[in-house]
C-alpha cells in the first residue's frame, strides 16, 4: 500500500477507505484500473462516498462521471452506519424499532409456546443486536424500549404471570442459565461491556489498518491469549454479578440459586427444543411450572388438599409417595442410564441381585445383608475389564425441610455416605465388585461420583460412535436433565387418586375368567 494511498480494509469483496478527497479519487481509479484484470470488478452504482456536508459540492465535482453515489449525512456499511451523528442515531432508532416489534411478536408467541419462545430469543433474536452492540458504541443509550417490552412483555409471557418484575428478578432472569439465569440479557447494561470486548480485540488489527501496512499480519496465538483472557474477564464479572445479586435475596432465593447453578441444572434452558431428542416441553404448562420451580414461584392451578390428606404444595408434591411418582422419578433415572450403558458394554443388568452372604461378617452395621438385596444397575467392565460395577441411584429433593440446613456439596456428600454405608462393604466383598453411588437433585444437578461415571460413560460412547466428546457428554446431561423435569412435572401435577373421588368398584374386582365364562353364556 502506498503511502500516499488512504486508509483501506477489505471484508471478502467489500472495500472501505477513509481520506482526503484527492487520495480517495486516486484510489478509486486505481482500483478501476487494476481491478478487472485480477478479477475485481468495481461497481459505481453499488459505492457511496460519505462526505461532511461542507465538502458535499467539491466532492461531487472530483467524482464527477465516476458514477460514484456521493452522500452528505450518513450510509450503512455493513451491518452498522458511518456518517454524522444524527444519522447514526436516525439508523439505530429505526434498528431498535425493528427489532421492538419483532420481540412483541415473540412475546405473543410465548403466551402459547413459551419454550419455543424461549429459545427463539436464545438462540436467535437477541443476536440481531449482538453486532450493533459489538461495533456501535451510541446503541446502548437507544436499547431502552426494547429493554421495556423485554421486561414489561416478554418475560411475563414466558412465565405467564402479569405481576410486575421486580428489579432482582429483571438481573436474574438477565444471567446466563449457567448462572442460575434465563439468559434473557438486557441490551441496555450488555452494550458497552460487548462494545468493549470487540475494541480491545480488534485493536491490533485496528493498528495496522491506521500505519497503511501492506501486510495486516497478526499474532494468532497472541489474539487467542486475548480473546481467553477477554472470556475470564466476562466470566469473572459474571460471577461477581450474581453473588452481589444473591446477598440481596431471601435465603430461599439463595437456595434456589444454588442448586440451578449445579452442572446440568439448566439444559432445559440452554439446549434447543429438538422434538426428535425430546428435549422440548409442548405443553405450555409444563415449561412454565419448570421455570417456577427452578424460582421457587407460585405455581398456579395446585390442589389445596393432596390425596394422603396433607395440604398440597410444591414441595409436598417432590416427597410424596403417595401414587409412586416419588418411585417411577428414581426408576426413570435407573432405566435410562442402563439403556445408555447397554450402548457401549454388552453386559447390562437392571436390578440384579447381589449374592446371598454365606458366613461373611460386614463390619458396618448398616450394611445390607438381606439375601435378596439389589443394586439398581450392574455393568461388567465399566471401570475394569471384566469387573462387575453396581450403580444405585437416589434422587434428592433439596427443599425438604430436613435438608434446608445443607449446602448442595454437603447434601451430595451426606446422600452418597449413606449409599455407599449401604452397599459398598458388601459389593466389594461379597461380589468383587465396585459400587458407584448416582446421586442426583430433583433440579437437575448431579452429585461427583455421578458425575464421574457419566463423563466415563459419554468417553466409550464417543470413542464407540467416533464423536466428539465435548458433544457426546453434552447430549448425556441434557437427556438425564429433561428425565428429571418430566419426572418432576408428574410429581407436580400426577393425579394420586382418581377424579370425580366416588366409583363403584364392585363390578372391577371381579377375575377376568369369571366375566369371561359368565360372558360366554349368553
Amino acid at each position: 500500500m502506498e503511502r500516499n494511498m488512504p486508509i483501506q480494509s477489505w471484508y471478502a469483496d467489500d472495500s472501505q477507505a477513509a481520506g482526503k478527497l484527492r487520495a480517495l479519487r486516486k484510489w478509486w481509479d486505481t482500483l478501476v484500473l487494476n481491478g478487472p484484470p485480477i478479477g475485481y470488478f468495481p461497481k459505481p452504482s453499488k459505492t457511496f462516498l460519505v462526505v461532511k456536508k461542507g465538502l458535499l459540492e467539491q466532492a461531487k465535482l472530483m467524482f464527477a462521471g465516476t458514477g460514484v453515489n456521493i452522500v452528505g449525512g450518513g450510509q450503512r456499511d455493513l451491518g452498522a452506519a458511518i456518517g454524522s451523528e444524527t444519522f447514526v442515531r436516525k439508523y439505530l432508532q429505526d434498528k431498535v424499532e425493528k427489532w421492538t416489534k419483532q420481540l412483541e411478536c415473540l412475546s405473543a408467541i410465548a403466551r402459547t409456546q413459551p419454550h419455543a419462545a424461549h429459545a427463539g430469543f436464545v438462540h436467535g433474536v437477541r443476536g440481531k443486536w449482538s453486532f450493533c452492540q459489538r461495533v456501535m458504541s451510541q446503541v446502548a443509550d437507544l436499547m431502552q424500549p426494547l429493554e421495556d417490552v423485554i421486561r414489561n412483555k416478554f418475560i411475563p409471557a414466558l412465565i405467564g404471570d402479569d405481576v410486575h418484575i421486580s428489579d432482582d428478578e429483571r438481573a436474574l432472569f438477565a444471567l446466563p442459565a449457567r448462572h442460575s439465569g434465563l439468559g434473557i440479557d438486557n441490551p441496555v447494561l450488555d452494550s458497552p461491556h460487548k462494545f468493549r470486548a470487540s475494541v480491545k480485540f480488534t485493536e491490533a488489527l485496528t493498528d495496522l489498518l491506521k500505519s497503511s501496512q501492506a501486510k495486516l499480519s497478526l499474532d494468532i496465538a497472541k489474539q487467542k491469549q486475548l480473546k481467553y483472557a477477554i472470556k475470564m474477564d466476562k466470566e469473572a464479572r459474571l460471577v461477581a454479578e450474581r453473588a452481589a445479586l444473591r446477598q440481596r435475596l431471601p435465603a430461599e432465593m439463595q437456595r434456589a440459586m444454588d442448586f440451578a447453578n449445579e452442572k446440568g441444572a439448566s439444559c432445559a434452558f440452554t439446549a434447543l427444543p429438538l422434538l426428535e431428542q425430546k428435549f422440548v416441553f409442548r405443553s405450555k404448562r409444563d415449561f412454565r411450572d419448570i421455570v417456577r420451580m427452578r424460582y421457587r414461584k407460585r405455581i398456579l392451578g395446585l390442589p389445596t388438599w393432596c390425596s394422603c390428606h396433607t395440604k398440597y404444595s410444591l414441595d409436598h408434591s417432590q416427597i410424596c409417595k403417595l401414587g409412586g411418582f416419588i418411585h417411577m422419578r428414581h426408576n426413570s433415572e435407573t432405566n435410562l442410564f442402563a439403556r445408555l450403558a447397554k450402548q457401549a458394554f454388552n453386559d447390562v443388568e437392571v436390578e440384579p441381585p447381589l449374592l446371598a452372604l454365606s458366613g461373611e461378617k460386614l463390619k458396618l452395621k448398616s450394611a445390607n445383608t438381606q439375601p435378596d438385596a439389589r443394586s439398581d444397575v450392574r455393568v461388567r467392565g465399566f471401570w475394569t475389564r471384566q469387573q462387575n460395577a453396581f450403580f444405585d441411584f437416589r434422587v434428592i429433593y433439596p427443599f425438604a425441610s430436613s435438608y434446608l440446613s445443607k449446602s448442595p456439596a454437603a447434601l451430595f456428600r451426606m446422600s452418597s455416605k449413606h449409599k455407599k454405608r449401604v452397599y459398598l462393604e458388601r459389593i466389594t466383598s461379597v461380589d468383587n465388585g465396585s459400587f458407584t453411588p448416582m446421586i442426583m437433585s430433583s433440579s437437575g444437578g448431579m452429585g461427583p461420583e455421578m458425575t464421574v461415571a457419566i463423563k466415563h460413560l459419554a468417553r466409550k460412547l464417543a470413542e464407540k460412535r467416533n464423536e466428539p466428546y465435548a458433544a457426546t457428554i453434552g447430549l448425556l446431561r441434557c437427556r438425564f436433565s429433561f428425565e428429571m423435569m418430566r419426572s418432576a412435572l408428574v410429581c407436580l401435577r400426577g393425579s394420586r387418586t382418581l377424579k370425580p373421588r366416588h366409583f363403584d368398584d364392585d363390578e372391577l374386582n371381579e377375575h377376568a375368567t369369571v366375566v369371561v365364562n359368565a360372558a360366554r353364556l349368553f
